[in-house]
């Protein structure tokens, strides 16, 4: 995969469920495959993952190679930055990371375990020692 810019356009959640297997497997996927698994977890039809499929196609965040006269589909962009991009748009919406924090704290949307955990990142990071 060669990185390219993230697409301007933002992707629905559902979008995302497509966007994850194909990450997730990291190998070009058929549709079926995906259409298979989809009707498994989310139990949607075939003509709802194959519309996913050219939406995020006309996006550019995928693209159909063929292999063996069959369409496989490959990620235009990679996970890591999708969420770069995403965490950008998250940034600009709150004004700075420490805001985004506070927000996530007050609404419990961070446990004590997941502050613990990204303290001790944050020092171990930073080389502070002090806790």
């Amino acid at each position: 995969m060669n990185p390219q810019k993230p697409p301007k356009t933002k992707i629905s959640d559902a979008e995302l469920e497509v966007m994850r297997i194909i990450w997730r497997e990291n190998q070009p996927q058929k549709a079926a495959v995906l259409q298979d698994e989809l009707k498994q977890t989310k139990n949607w039809s075939r003509s709802t993952t194959n519309t996913l499929i050219t939406r995020l196609r006309d996006k550019g965040f995928i693209e159909p190679t063929q292999r063996y006269g069959v369409a496989r589909y490959i990620p235009l962009i990679s996970e890591d930055e999708y969420l770069l991009a995403e965490e950008k748009n998250l940034l600009e919406r709150f004004g700075s990371a420490k805001k985004l924090a506070i927000a996530m704290v007050r609404n419990k949307h961070l446990t004590s375990t997941d502050i613990d955990e990204l303290r001790e990142y944050f020092n171990n990071a930073w080389g502070d020692t002090d806790g």
